[in-house]
Protein backbone atom coordinates (compact mmCIF):
# COMPACT_ATOMS: atom_id res chain seq x y z
CA UNK A 1 0.00 0.00 0.00
CA UNK A 2 2.88 2.38 0.74
CA UNK A 3 4.07 1.87 -2.87
CA UNK A 4 0.80 3.30 -4.20
CA UNK A 5 1.03 6.17 -1.71
CA UNK A 6 4.47 7.09 -3.07
CA UNK A 7 3.12 6.95 -6.63
CA UNK A 8 0.23 9.26 -5.71
CA UNK A 9 2.51 11.81 -4.01
CA UNK A 10 4.87 11.82 -7.00
CA UNK A 11 1.96 12.37 -9.40
CA UNK A 12 0.70 15.27 -7.28
CA UNK A 13 4.21 16.72 -7.18
CA UNK A 14 4.50 16.39 -10.95
CA UNK A 15 1.24 18.30 -11.40
CA UNK A 16 2.43 21.05 -9.05
CA UNK A 17 5.98 21.24 -10.45
CA UNK A 18 5.23 23.81 -13.22
CA UNK A 19 3.74 26.13 -10.61
CA UNK A 20 6.72 26.08 -8.23
CA UNK A 21 8.48 29.06 -9.89
CA UNK A 22 5.28 31.10 -9.56
CA UNK A 23 4.94 30.10 -5.91
CA UNK A 24 8.58 31.01 -5.36
CA UNK A 25 8.13 34.46 -6.86
CA UNK A 26 4.71 35.36 -5.45
CA UNK A 27 4.70 33.84 -1.96
CA UNK A 28 7.26 35.06 0.54
CA UNK A 29 5.85 32.55 3.02
CA UNK A 30 6.55 29.58 0.71
CA UNK A 31 9.82 31.02 -0.55
CA UNK A 32 11.17 30.99 3.01
CA UNK A 33 11.11 27.19 3.25
CA UNK A 34 10.39 25.67 -0.17
CA UNK A 35 13.93 24.47 -0.91
CA UNK A 36 14.39 23.11 2.60
CA UNK A 37 11.10 21.23 2.57
CA UNK A 38 11.96 19.73 -0.81
CA UNK A 39 15.24 18.55 0.71
CA UNK A 40 17.37 20.51 -1.77
CA UNK A 41 18.84 22.64 0.99
CA UNK A 42 18.53 21.63 4.64
CA UNK A 43 20.76 24.11 6.44
CA UNK A 44 21.86 21.19 8.62
CA UNK A 45 25.38 19.78 8.55
CA UNK A 46 26.10 16.09 8.11
CA UNK A 47 26.43 13.98 11.21
CA UNK A 48 29.96 13.63 12.53
CA UNK A 49 31.43 10.24 13.35
CA UNK A 50 30.82 8.86 16.85
CA UNK A 51 28.11 11.40 17.65
CA UNK A 52 24.45 10.94 18.50
CA UNK A 53 21.48 12.95 17.32
CA UNK A 54 17.91 13.32 18.56
CA UNK A 55 15.52 14.84 16.01
CA UNK A 56 12.60 16.71 17.59
CA UNK A 57 9.85 17.91 15.26
CA UNK A 58 6.93 20.26 15.92
CA UNK A 59 4.33 21.23 13.33
CA UNK A 60 3.70 24.90 14.12
CA UNK A 61 3.67 27.52 16.88
CA UNK A 62 1.54 25.63 19.40
CA UNK A 63 3.55 22.44 19.11
CA UNK A 64 6.82 24.40 19.21
CA UNK A 65 5.76 25.98 22.50
CA UNK A 66 4.88 22.54 23.86
CA UNK A 67 8.23 21.11 22.80
CA UNK A 68 10.44 23.53 24.74
CA UNK A 69 10.39 21.65 28.08
CA UNK A 70 10.93 18.36 26.23
CA UNK A 71 13.93 19.62 24.28
CA UNK A 72 15.42 21.21 27.39
CA UNK A 73 14.97 18.02 29.43
CA UNK A 74 16.42 15.82 26.68
CA UNK A 75 19.53 17.97 26.48
CA UNK A 76 19.91 17.91 30.25
CA UNK A 77 19.58 14.13 30.42
CA UNK A 78 21.68 13.45 27.31
CA UNK A 79 24.18 16.34 27.17
CA UNK A 80 26.43 14.59 24.64
CA UNK A 81 23.58 14.17 22.14
CA UNK A 82 22.97 16.82 19.50
CA UNK A 83 19.37 18.04 19.29
CA UNK A 84 18.17 18.74 15.74
CA UNK A 85 14.89 20.65 15.69
CA UNK A 86 12.48 21.09 12.78
CA UNK A 87 9.14 22.78 12.19
CA UNK A 88 6.77 22.62 9.23
CA UNK A 89 5.50 26.20 9.11
CA UNK A 90 7.29 29.51 8.78
CA UNK A 91 5.69 30.86 11.97
CA UNK A 92 6.61 27.69 13.84
CA UNK A 93 10.21 27.93 12.66
CA UNK A 94 10.42 31.59 13.69
CA UNK A 95 8.97 30.78 17.10
CA UNK A 96 11.53 28.00 17.56
CA UNK A 97 14.35 30.38 16.63
CA UNK A 98 13.06 32.80 19.25
CA UNK A 99 12.78 30.16 22.00
CA UNK A 100 15.90 28.08 21.40
CA UNK A 101 18.20 29.57 18.75
CA UNK A 102 21.10 27.28 17.79
CA UNK A 103 24.45 28.64 18.85
CA UNK A 104 23.17 30.78 21.70
CA UNK A 105 24.73 29.98 25.06
CA UNK A 106 22.47 27.64 26.99
CA UNK A 107 20.26 26.77 24.02
CA UNK A 108 19.46 23.04 23.94
CA UNK A 109 19.25 22.96 20.13
CA UNK A 110 22.34 22.28 18.03
CA UNK A 111 20.85 22.89 14.58
CA UNK A 112 17.45 23.79 13.17
CA UNK A 113 15.64 23.34 9.87
CA UNK A 114 12.33 22.57 8.17
CA UNK A 115 10.52 19.24 8.03
CA UNK A 116 10.51 17.72 4.52
CA UNK A 117 7.50 17.32 2.27
CA UNK A 118 6.32 13.70 2.25
CA UNK A 119 8.01 12.93 -1.07
CA UNK A 120 10.26 9.87 -0.97
CA UNK A 121 13.29 11.73 -2.35
CA UNK A 122 12.83 14.73 -0.02
CA UNK A 123 12.50 12.51 3.04
CA UNK A 124 15.52 10.38 2.07
CA UNK A 125 17.72 13.43 1.46
CA UNK A 126 16.81 15.15 4.73
CA UNK A 127 16.98 12.00 6.84
CA UNK A 128 20.30 11.07 5.27
CA UNK A 129 21.62 14.49 6.21
CA UNK A 130 20.38 14.41 9.80
CA UNK A 131 20.90 10.67 10.43
CA UNK A 132 19.10 10.64 13.80
CA UNK A 133 19.26 7.98 16.49
CA UNK A 134 15.72 8.85 17.64
CA UNK A 135 12.88 10.97 16.26
CA UNK A 136 10.38 12.67 18.57
CA UNK A 137 7.24 13.98 16.88
CA UNK A 138 5.40 16.40 19.15
CA UNK A 139 1.61 15.89 19.23
CA UNK A 140 0.94 15.46 15.51
CA UNK A 141 2.22 15.75 11.91
CA UNK A 142 2.31 12.09 10.90
CA UNK A 143 3.19 11.25 7.28
CA UNK A 144 3.13 7.71 5.84
CA UNK A 145 6.12 8.16 3.53
CA UNK A 146 8.28 9.59 6.29
CA UNK A 147 7.34 6.83 8.73
CA UNK A 148 7.98 4.15 6.11
CA UNK A 149 11.51 5.43 5.45
CA UNK A 150 12.23 5.53 9.20
CA UNK A 151 11.04 1.94 9.60
CA UNK A 152 13.26 0.75 6.74
CA UNK A 153 16.25 2.47 8.33
CA UNK A 154 15.36 1.10 11.80
CA UNK A 155 15.16 4.61 13.26
CA UNK A 156 12.70 4.67 16.19
CA UNK A 157 9.91 7.26 15.99
CA UNK A 158 8.13 8.34 19.17
CA UNK A 159 4.91 10.37 19.13
CA UNK A 160 5.13 12.55 22.24
CA UNK A 161 2.23 14.36 23.91
CA UNK A 162 -0.01 12.51 21.48
CA UNK A 163 -3.61 13.63 21.21
CA UNK A 164 -6.49 12.48 19.06
CA UNK A 165 -9.64 14.59 18.88
CA UNK A 166 -12.98 12.88 18.18
CA UNK A 167 -13.01 14.58 14.77
CA UNK A 168 -9.54 13.24 13.90
CA UNK A 169 -10.42 9.75 15.12
CA UNK A 170 -13.55 9.75 12.99
CA UNK A 171 -11.57 10.94 9.96
CA UNK A 172 -8.95 8.21 10.32
CA UNK A 173 -11.67 5.58 10.68
CA UNK A 174 -13.18 6.69 7.36
CA UNK A 175 -9.80 5.99 5.75
CA UNK A 176 -10.12 2.31 6.62
CA UNK A 177 -6.96 0.20 6.09
CA UNK A 178 -5.13 3.23 4.68
CA UNK A 179 -5.06 4.75 8.20
CA UNK A 180 -2.67 1.96 9.17
CA UNK A 181 0.04 3.77 7.18
CA UNK A 182 -0.03 6.61 9.73
CA UNK A 183 0.32 4.54 12.88
CA UNK A 184 1.74 1.06 12.30
CA UNK A 185 5.35 2.28 12.04
CA UNK A 186 5.38 4.27 15.28
CA UNK A 187 7.77 2.84 17.86
CA UNK A 188 5.91 4.40 20.79
CA UNK A 189 2.87 6.59 21.40
CA UNK A 190 2.95 8.69 24.57
CA UNK A 191 -0.66 9.79 24.91
CA UNK A 192 -1.93 12.77 26.88
CA UNK A 193 -4.99 10.96 28.27
CA UNK A 194 -6.51 7.50 28.55
CA UNK A 195 -9.13 8.51 25.99
CA UNK A 196 -6.38 9.46 23.53
CA UNK A 197 -4.67 6.12 24.17
CA UNK A 198 -7.89 4.21 23.44
CA UNK A 199 -8.24 6.12 20.18
CA UNK A 200 -4.75 5.15 19.03
CA UNK A 201 -5.44 1.56 20.02
CA UNK A 202 -8.60 1.58 17.88
CA UNK A 203 -6.50 2.80 14.95
CA UNK A 204 -4.21 -0.19 15.16
CA UNK A 205 -1.32 0.85 17.39
CA UNK A 206 -0.21 -2.15 19.45
CA UNK A 207 -1.17 -1.84 23.12
CA UNK A 208 2.42 -2.47 24.24
CA UNK A 209 3.51 0.60 22.26
CA UNK A 210 1.07 2.97 23.97
CA UNK A 211 1.48 4.62 27.35
CA UNK A 212 -0.44 7.43 29.03
CA UNK A 213 2.11 10.02 30.13
CA UNK A 214 -0.02 13.14 30.57
CA UNK A 215 0.33 16.53 28.93
CA UNK A 216 3.84 18.03 28.81
CA UNK A 217 2.30 21.49 28.43
CA UNK A 218 1.91 21.41 32.22
CA UNK A 219 5.70 21.09 32.51
CA UNK A 220 6.56 24.25 30.61
CA UNK A 221 8.53 26.80 32.64
CA UNK A 222 6.70 29.87 33.88
CA UNK A 223 8.61 33.08 33.15
CA UNK A 224 9.27 35.13 36.26
CA UNK A 225 8.88 38.81 35.40
CA UNK A 226 9.97 41.61 37.72
CA UNK A 227 7.76 44.63 38.37
CA UNK A 228 10.00 46.65 36.09
CA UNK A 229 9.68 44.09 33.30
CA UNK A 230 5.90 44.05 33.67
CA UNK A 231 5.78 47.85 33.61
CA UNK A 232 7.92 47.90 30.46
CA UNK A 233 5.69 45.29 28.83
CA UNK A 234 2.55 47.29 29.61
CA UNK A 235 4.16 50.33 28.00
CA UNK A 236 5.31 48.32 24.98
CA UNK A 237 1.69 47.29 24.49
CA UNK A 238 0.67 50.95 24.38
CA UNK A 239 -1.00 51.08 27.78
CA UNK A 240 -0.50 52.74 31.17
CA UNK A 241 0.08 50.98 34.48
CA UNK A 242 -3.40 51.81 35.83
CA UNK A 243 -5.16 50.34 32.77
CA UNK A 244 -6.93 47.01 33.14
CA UNK A 245 -6.00 44.80 30.22
CA UNK A 246 -7.94 41.98 28.61
CA UNK A 247 -6.07 39.72 26.19
CA UNK A 248 -7.84 37.75 23.48
CA UNK A 249 -5.18 35.27 22.39
CA UNK A 250 -4.96 32.88 19.42
CA UNK A 251 -8.19 34.14 17.87
CA UNK A 252 -9.54 32.95 14.53
CA UNK A 253 -11.65 34.50 11.79
CA UNK A 254 -15.15 35.14 13.09
CA UNK A 255 -14.09 35.43 16.72
CA UNK A 256 -12.69 38.95 16.75
CA UNK A 257 -16.07 40.65 16.06
CA UNK A 258 -17.62 38.73 18.97
CA UNK A 259 -14.70 39.58 21.25
CA UNK A 260 -14.82 43.28 20.37
CA UNK A 261 -18.57 43.52 20.95
CA UNK A 262 -18.20 41.73 24.30
CA UNK A 263 -15.35 44.09 25.18
CA UNK A 264 -17.48 47.14 24.32
CA UNK A 265 -20.25 45.91 26.61
CA UNK A 266 -17.82 45.10 29.43
CA UNK A 267 -16.15 48.49 29.09
CA UNK A 268 -19.38 50.12 30.21
CA UNK A 269 -18.69 48.52 33.59
CA UNK A 270 -15.05 49.67 33.66
CA UNK A 271 -13.93 52.42 31.22
CA UNK A 272 -10.29 51.64 32.10
CA UNK A 273 -10.55 48.27 30.36
CA UNK A 274 -8.23 47.85 27.37
CA UNK A 275 -8.06 45.05 24.81
CA UNK A 276 -5.21 43.17 23.16
CA UNK A 277 -6.15 41.03 20.15
CA UNK A 278 -3.58 38.42 19.16
CA UNK A 279 -4.78 36.43 16.12
CA UNK A 280 -3.43 32.94 15.68
CA UNK A 281 -2.08 34.19 12.36
CA UNK A 282 -0.51 37.61 13.06
CA UNK A 283 -0.69 38.53 9.36
CA UNK A 284 -4.45 38.95 9.78
CA UNK A 285 -3.83 42.06 11.89
CA UNK A 286 -3.39 44.14 8.74
CA UNK A 287 -7.03 43.71 7.68
CA UNK A 288 -8.79 43.34 11.03
CA UNK A 289 -9.07 47.05 11.94
CA UNK A 290 -11.15 47.59 8.79
CA UNK A 291 -13.42 44.64 9.58
CA UNK A 292 -14.27 45.34 13.23
CA UNK A 293 -16.60 47.85 14.97
CA UNK A 294 -13.83 50.09 16.30
CA UNK A 295 -15.37 53.55 15.88
CA UNK A 296 -14.46 55.81 18.79
CA UNK A 297 -11.50 53.69 19.92
CA UNK A 298 -7.84 54.47 19.55
CA UNK A 299 -6.34 51.49 17.73
CA UNK A 300 -2.68 50.56 17.34
CA UNK A 301 -0.41 47.66 16.44
CA UNK A 302 2.43 46.29 18.53
CA UNK A 303 5.09 47.05 15.92
CA UNK A 304 4.04 50.71 15.67
CA UNK A 305 6.45 53.31 17.10
CA UNK A 306 5.84 53.92 20.81
CA UNK A 307 4.61 57.47 20.29
CA UNK A 308 1.94 56.18 17.90
CA UNK A 309 0.58 53.47 20.16
CA UNK A 310 0.81 54.83 23.72
CA UNK A 311 -2.68 55.47 25.06
CA UNK A 312 -4.34 52.89 22.79
CA UNK A 313 -7.68 51.34 23.66
CA UNK A 314 -7.26 48.31 21.42
CA UNK A 315 -3.90 46.79 20.51
CA UNK A 316 -3.32 44.27 17.71
CA UNK A 317 -0.43 41.93 18.40
CA UNK A 318 0.99 41.69 14.88
CA UNK A 319 4.06 39.59 15.69
CA UNK A 320 4.84 36.21 17.20
CA UNK A 321 6.74 35.47 20.39
CA UNK A 322 5.05 38.13 22.55
CA UNK A 323 1.68 36.64 23.47
CA UNK A 324 2.88 34.06 26.02
CA UNK A 325 4.68 36.75 28.02
CA UNK A 326 1.96 39.38 27.49
CA UNK A 327 -0.51 37.30 29.49
CA UNK A 328 1.43 38.38 32.58
CA UNK A 329 -0.04 41.90 32.38
CA UNK A 330 -3.73 41.10 31.85
CA UNK A 331 -6.51 40.91 34.43
CA UNK A 332 -8.18 38.09 32.50
CA UNK A 333 -7.73 36.32 29.19
CA UNK A 334 -9.91 34.87 26.48
CA UNK A 335 -8.32 31.95 24.62
CA UNK A 336 -9.49 31.71 21.03
CA UNK A 337 -10.28 28.98 18.58
CA UNK A 338 -13.11 28.18 20.97
CA UNK A 339 -16.03 30.45 20.02
CA UNK A 340 -15.66 29.11 16.49
CA UNK A 341 -15.14 25.38 15.77
CA UNK A 342 -11.34 25.31 15.64
CA UNK A 343 -10.75 22.97 18.58
CA UNK A 344 -9.48 25.57 21.05
CA UNK A 345 -5.97 26.45 22.16
CA UNK A 346 -3.68 26.15 25.17
CA UNK A 347 -5.24 27.52 28.37
CA UNK A 348 -2.03 27.21 30.35
CA UNK A 349 -0.23 30.27 29.00
CA UNK A 350 -2.44 32.72 30.95
CA UNK A 351 -3.05 30.23 33.78
CA UNK A 352 0.63 29.94 34.69
CA UNK A 353 0.58 33.66 35.53
CA UNK A 354 -2.46 33.20 37.76
CA UNK A 355 -4.90 34.79 35.32
CA UNK A 356 -8.58 33.80 34.99
CA UNK A 357 -9.21 32.08 31.66
CA UNK A 358 -12.36 32.39 29.57
CA UNK A 359 -12.98 30.12 26.59
CA UNK A 360 -15.80 29.03 24.32
CA UNK A 361 -17.57 25.71 23.76
CA UNK A 362 -15.32 24.38 20.97
CA UNK A 363 -12.45 22.81 22.92
CA UNK A 364 -12.22 19.41 21.22
CA UNK A 365 -8.40 19.56 20.97
CA UNK A 366 -8.12 20.45 24.67
CA UNK A 367 -11.20 18.78 26.11
CA UNK A 368 -9.54 17.31 29.23
CA UNK A 369 -7.72 20.56 29.94
CA UNK A 370 -10.99 22.49 29.61
CA UNK A 371 -12.67 20.09 32.04
CA UNK A 372 -9.87 20.59 34.56
CA UNK A 373 -10.31 24.35 34.48
CA UNK A 374 -14.09 24.26 34.73
CA UNK A 375 -14.13 21.67 37.53
CA UNK A 376 -11.28 23.40 39.37
CA UNK A 377 -12.88 26.86 39.09
CA UNK A 378 -9.84 28.16 37.25
CA UNK A 379 -11.69 29.11 34.09
CA UNK A 380 -15.07 30.03 32.70
CA UNK A 381 -16.49 28.27 29.67
CA UNK A 382 -19.03 30.36 27.76
CA UNK A 383 -21.44 29.29 25.06
CA UNK A 384 -21.59 32.42 22.94
CA UNK A 385 -20.83 36.12 22.61
CA UNK A 386 -23.48 37.20 25.11
CA UNK A 387 -22.18 34.80 27.74
CA UNK A 388 -18.65 36.06 27.09
CA UNK A 389 -19.71 39.66 27.72
CA UNK A 390 -21.52 38.64 30.91
CA UNK A 391 -18.46 36.74 32.17
CA UNK A 392 -16.21 39.76 31.55
CA UNK A 393 -18.61 42.10 33.34
CA UNK A 394 -18.86 39.72 36.28
CA UNK A 395 -15.10 39.57 36.72
CA UNK A 396 -14.79 43.35 36.48
CA UNK A 397 -17.44 43.82 39.18
CA UNK A 398 -15.95 41.15 41.47
CA UNK A 399 -12.17 41.54 41.81
CA UNK A 400 -12.08 38.99 44.67
CA UNK A 401 -13.67 36.36 42.45
CA UNK A 402 -11.23 37.28 39.71
CA UNK A 403 -8.32 36.76 42.09
CA UNK A 404 -9.66 33.40 43.31
CA UNK A 405 -10.22 32.16 39.77
CA UNK A 406 -6.70 33.20 38.78
CA UNK A 407 -5.24 31.47 41.84
CA UNK A 408 -7.14 28.29 41.00
CA UNK A 409 -5.88 28.47 37.41
CA UNK A 410 -2.27 28.60 38.57
CA UNK A 411 -2.82 25.70 40.98
CA UNK A 412 -4.23 23.59 38.16
CA UNK A 413 -1.11 24.36 36.13
CA UNK A 414 1.23 23.41 38.99
CA UNK A 415 -0.58 20.27 40.19
CA UNK A 416 -0.73 18.54 36.82
CA UNK A 417 2.99 18.59 36.02
CA UNK A 418 4.93 15.33 35.67
CA UNK A 419 4.30 14.18 32.10
CA UNK A 420 7.80 15.17 31.08
CA UNK A 421 9.48 12.67 33.41
CA UNK A 422 7.16 9.93 32.17
CA UNK A 423 8.11 10.72 28.56
CA UNK A 424 11.83 10.70 29.33
CA UNK A 425 11.49 7.34 31.07
CA UNK A 426 9.67 5.94 28.04
CA UNK A 427 12.48 7.06 25.73
CA UNK A 428 15.26 5.41 27.71
CA UNK A 429 14.83 2.14 25.82
CA UNK A 430 15.76 3.93 22.58
CA UNK A 431 18.66 6.02 23.90
CA UNK A 432 20.41 4.16 26.74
Amino acid sequence: MIFFYHIITLVVFGVCLPFLPVIWICSAKRRANLLQRLGLFTGISEKEANTHRIWVHALSVGEVNSSLPLVTALKKKYPAHHIIFTASTKTGFERALDLMPPGRAGSPVTQMGYFPFDLWFSVRWVVGRISPDLICLVETDLWPGFLSVMAKRAIPVVLVNARLSPKSLKGYRYMGPFANLFFSKLSSVMAQTRQDALGFEQLGVAVNRIQVTGNIKFDQPCPELSREEISDLVRDLGFYTDDRIMIAGSTHAGEEPMVVRAFIQARQTDPALKLVIAPRNPARCAALPRELPLAGFRVASYLDPLENKLGADIMFLNTIGILAKAYAVCVFAFVGGSLVPKGGHNLLEPAMFGKPVVFGPHMTDFREMAQLFVQGNGGIQVENEKALANALEQMLRNPDQRTRTGYNARQIFKKNAGALNACLSGMEIFLD
